[in-house]
């Protein structure tokens, strides 16, 4: 069901409609991959498996240590990804992601970018850089307190044990589909005011192989 979903997002959203398998994690071959992202509201963050966005480029590899592997989206990826969010050019990182081969667990997946965003102070508002780190894993658990507004943005705060705190389940990666959520936080950093650490919805995805007959991605990294 998740790929006829991922289909008819990449057909609506005018990424290509190449379809391959789910993501191989116990190939061990160097190989390019793809990824689409969850793309519900920014207001719905425990939204889950409903709305997916363009494919994503990426490389995957074994990873570090026996039993890991290693999936990396390029910077330029996810500036592309992320372009509705008004990221600073050439300031992100790569999105790697560490997996548990034999178990789907994400282990981590991390990215570091800027965005800049309009700061409403009431009586004006001007625009800055906000510096991002996002860290995500399925052996956590992760949630989001109800909404806030500051500064002139709706923000979910993130959590983990507390009453108030509203649980979003993750997924290890399932083989047979390609779907996973990793949960965790995306911490933010202004010149304007003290850091915040809220909830991220950024490790909800779906990842396939790519069909080398049909495309040509090139190495990733």
């Amino acid at each position: 069901m998740r790929q006829i979903v991922w289909v008819a997002a990449c057909l609506i959203h005018g990424a290509s409609p190449v379809v391959a398998e789910p993501l191989d994690l116990r190939d061990p071959q160097p190989r390019p991959a793809q990824v689409v992202f969850e793309v519900s509201p920014p207001d719905s963050p425990g939204g889950l498996d409903a709305t997916y966005g363009q494919a994503a480029r990426a490389w995957f590899q074994p990873g570090p240590a026996e039993g890991q592997a290693t999936l990396r989206v390029p910077s330029a990826e996810m500036e592309r990804v992320l372009s509705h969010h008004d990221p600073v050019p050439g300031s992100f990182s790569d999105f790697v992601w560490l997996f548990d081969v034999e178990s789907g667990h994400v282990l981590s997946a991390q990215v570091s970018g800027e965005f800049i965003k309009e700061v409403d102070w009431g009586l004006f508002s001007t625009n800055i850089v906000t510096q991002t780190e996002t860290q995500l894993g399925t052996r956590m658990r992760a949630g989001f307190r109800p909404p806030r507004h500051r500064l002139g943005h709706l923000v979910f705060e993130f959590c983990s044990e507390e009453a108030d705190c509203t649980s979003v389940p993750p997924r290890p990666y399932d083989p047979f589909t390609g779907y996973v959520n990793a949960v965790g936080s995306i911490a933010a950093r202004t010149r304007a005011g003290p850091a915040s650490v809220n909830f991220s919805p950024l490790g909800e995805a779906i990842l396939s192989e790519v069909d080398s007959t049909a495309v040509s991605l090139g190495r990733a990294d």
